[in-house]
């Protein structure tokens, strides 16, 4: 695993999750490329079907026949179909992903790396939308996006992973105990602090 600062576990989840975001908005275009692309080979094959073309008579001189040049255009949207098939599945794949660790988050923090990264709405926008201070919903995002640079990028040891997990459940017993929620200020490398 990788181990990094806090900073960097955070820039590293916050451009993972804005790729997935800007990726997943390009899922209907890729439905629709691959629509268009089914129905180009559809018109294909009704044209090899349509008529006499085993003579290949009406492309003399043009260095083969119709059949096989339909043959080689089918071939080239068959092979284009298959990469945005592809590329499709794997993208479908790395956002259940992404879901599978968003539901491991609290709901709040969840909610804030939504809203911040994966739709990118302003941090003022999100707090709104979240009734919290805006600096409030930056240290909800800060804390989500670590998590997440944990679960989904692997950038913390066990070790500090532990501690981290320690801090924040010391944490939440202060905020018991206090008026006012604080973010959490433990940094990923951290490795000084006891078991």
């Amino acid at each position: 695993m990788i181990i990094a600062t806090r900073k960097e576990c955070i820039q590293a989840a916050r451009q993972h999750v804005r790729r997935l975001g800007r990726e997943q908005r390009s899922l209907a275009v890729m439905a629709r490329q691959m629509k268009n692309l089914q129905r180009e080979l559809d018109r294909m094959d009704g044209l090899g079907s349509s008529g006499n073309m085993r003579g290949g008579g009406h492309a003399r001189g043009a260095g083969g026949s119709p059949v096989e040049s339909i043959l080689e255009k089918k071939e080239r949207v068959r092979r284009q179909l298959v990469a945005i098939e592809r590329k499709r599945d794997d993208l479908q794949f790395r956002l259940m992903l992404y879901e599978q660790a968003l539901a491991g988050l609290d709901e709040r923090e969840a909610q804030a790396v939504q809203l911040i990264d994966f739709k990118r709405m302003t941090q003022l926008d999100a707090s709104m939308e979240m009734y919290v201070t805006e600096s409030w919903a930056r240290a909800l995002e800060h804390r989500g996006l670590v998590h997440l640079a944990m679960m989904l990028l692997g950038m913390m040891d066990e070790k500090t992973a532990k501690d981290l997990h320690w801090n924040e459940m010391d944490e939440l017993l202060q905020r018991h105990g206090a008026d006012r929620e604080q973010p959490g200020k433990a940094s990923c490398d951290d490795s000084s602090r006891g078991e």
